[in-house]
C-alpha cells in the first residue's frame, strides 16, 4: 500500500489533471472547508505546476452560517453581494476551472438549524448562481466535486475510534489510488461506463420500472435521452471527471411522467442537513407526498424551495459491486455514496443529457424537451441489493438489473 503523503500527492494531480482538466494558463476556483484547506493548498500548487493562470480558495464556513441563522433577521438572508455576480461572470467568460471540496468535516454544525431560514439562504444563493450552475450543468466549463478524509469524517464512517490514516487507506482504492497510475485507471473506468451507456441508448428506452423492498416506481423517459457515464467533453474536446469517484451512468428523465412510490436507502444531506427513510410519491412527475423519518421539516422546505424541486432532474444507475458498495459502508457524503447506489435527483436536469441540447437555450425550451429545471439539485439514494430495473422498448421489456447488479 502506498503512503499516504504518496496518496495525497497523486491524489491532487488526478484531481487536476484529470477531474478539471487543466490547461496551461487556465484559472482554477478552488471551495474548501477550512480542515481541507491543507488539500486546497496541494490543489493549488499541482494547478501551478501544469501552468495554470491563477488559483483562488474560497472557504466554506458552516460554522459561520449557523452564526448567521442565529441571530440575522429573515430579510436580511437573502442579502448576497452584487460583486458575486461579476466574479461569475468572468469565471464563464475566461474559463475558469471549478474544484469543491465536500464539507465532510463540520456538516454537523447546521444540526437544529432554523431550517426555514437555511431553506431561505439557500434559494437565494441558488438564484444569485444560476447562471453559472446553468452553463456547469450543461458541461460548458469543467468542475469536479471530491472528499478529502479528515477526522470527523474517520469518526462518522469508522466510529469513535476511527482515524484519518485508516480512512485514506479505505478511500484510496475507491480513488484508485492503489493503482501504479490512477490517471489511466481513471481513464479505463471511464470507457467502462461510457460502454454501458452506449448499451443504454441502443435499446431506445421508453421507461425504466424499478422494483424492490422500497421501492415500485415508473420513470419515463424523454425521446431524446442520452446516457452519460466517465466523465463528459468540453466544447473545446478536453474530457474530464465532475465526480471523483464515479461509478454511475445517468441521463434525465421525463420530469412530468413519473408514477409510483420510493424510498432512500442511504443517509443524504439537503440542505446542508441530514435526512434519512425519505419516502417520496409521485404522480404524473410531481412528489405529491414525502415522508421522512429524519429530516422531516428540512425535507418539506426543501421542496418549497422552488416549482422543480417536486420533480426529478436525473435518474442514475449504479452497480451494487462498486467499490463503495463492497465496502458495506455509509460515508455521509452524496459523492461517495450516489456512487454506491442507484439514484434519482430532485431538481435541475442535465441538458447535456438529451440530444440538440445546444438548440435548448431557455427553461421553456427544456421543459418542452422533458428537461426539469429548477434552482436545485440533490440525490436520493433507492438502490439495493433486491433492486430489479426494467426497461420499456420498442421492441418490449428488457431487463437492465436484478439483485442490484447490471444483466444487461
Amino acid at each position: 500500500m502506498k503512503s499516504i503523503r504518496q496518496m495525497v500527492k497523486e491524489y491532487a494531480d488526478l484531481v487536476v489533471s484529470s477531474g478539471v482538466a487543466l490547461y496551461a494558463g487556465q484559472s482554477l476556483l478552488i471551495r474548501t472547508p477550512l480542515e481541507s484547506y491543507w488539500f486546497a493548498q496541494a490543489l493549488a500548487e499541482r494547478a501551478y505546476e501544469k501552468g495554470a493562470a491563477l488559483v483562488k480558495i474560497e472557504l466554506d464556513d458552516l460554522h459561520l452560517l449557523k452564526k448567521r441563522l442565529e441571530h440575522q433577521e429573515e430579510r436580511h438572508l437573502s442579502d448576497l453581494p452584487d460583486y458575486q455576480k461579476v466574479v461569475d461572470y468572468e469565471m464563464i467568460v475566461k474559463d475558469w476551472a471549478y474544484i469543491r471540496i465536500d464539507n465532510t468535516e463540520n456538516r454537523h454544525q447546521l444540526v437544529g438549524a432554523d431550517a426555514n431560514k437555511l431553506a431561505l439562504y439557500k434559494s437565494a444563493l441558488s438564484r444569485a448562481g444560476k447562471l453559472l450552475s446553468a452553463k456547469r450543468m450543461r458541461h460548458e466549463i469543467p468542475w469536479c466535486v471530491i472528499c478529502v478524509p479528515g477526522e470527523v469524517w474517520a469518526k462518522d464512517v469508522l466510529g469513535k475510534e476511527g482515524t484519518v490514516e485508516e480512512l485514506w487507506n479505505i478511500v484510496g482504492p475507491i480513488l484508485k489510488l492503489d493503482h501504479a497510475n490512477p490517471i489511466e485507471a481513471w481513464e479505463k473506468q471511464s470507457n467502462l461506463l461510457k460502454e454501458r451507456s452506449a448499451k443504454l441508448d441502443a435499446l431506445n428506452i421508453r421507461a425504466l420500472n424499478f422494483k424492490s423492498k422500497t421501492a415500485n416506481l415508473r420513470v419515463g423517459l424523454p425521446e431524446a435521452h442520452l446516457w452519460v457515464g466517465g466523465g463528459d467533453t468540453l466544447p473545446s474536446g478536453r474530457h474530464f471527471l465532475p465526480n471523483i469517484p464515479t461509478e454511475e451512468i445517468f441521463t434525465t428523465p421525463d420530469y412530468l411522467d413519473v408514477n409510483g412510490v420510493v424510498t432512500t436507502t442511504r443517509p443524504v444531506s439537503v440542505l446542508d442537513t441530514i435526512v434519512e427513510g425519505v419516502t417520496l410519491t409521485f404522480k404524473e412527475g410531481r412528489v405529491v407526498d414525502c415522508h421522512a423519518e429524519v429530516g422531516q421539516e428540512v425535507m418539506n422546505r426543501f421542496l418549497e424551495i422552488d416549482k422543480g424541486a417536486r420533480y426529478l432532474g436525473e435518474v442514475a444507475l449504479v452497480d451494487e459491486s462498486s467499490p463503495i458498495a463492497k465496502s458495506k459502508r455509509v460515508f455521509g457524503s452524496i459523492l461517495y455514496d450516489e456512487n454506491a447506489s442507484c439514484h434519482l435527483a430532485l431538481g435541475a436536469g442535465y441538458p447535456s443529457t438529451l440530444k440538440g441540447s445546444e438548440a435548448l437555450t431557455n427553461e421553456e425550451l427544456l421543459n418542452r424537451a422533458g428537461c426539469n429545471t429548477s434552482a436545485v439539485h440533490t440525490d436520493f439514494m433507492v438502490g439495493s441489493a433486491d433492486l430489479t430495473i426494467t426497461a420499456e422498448t420498442p421492441t418490449g421489456e428488457v431487463a437492465i438489473m436484478e439483485g442490484g447488479l447490471f444483466v444487461i
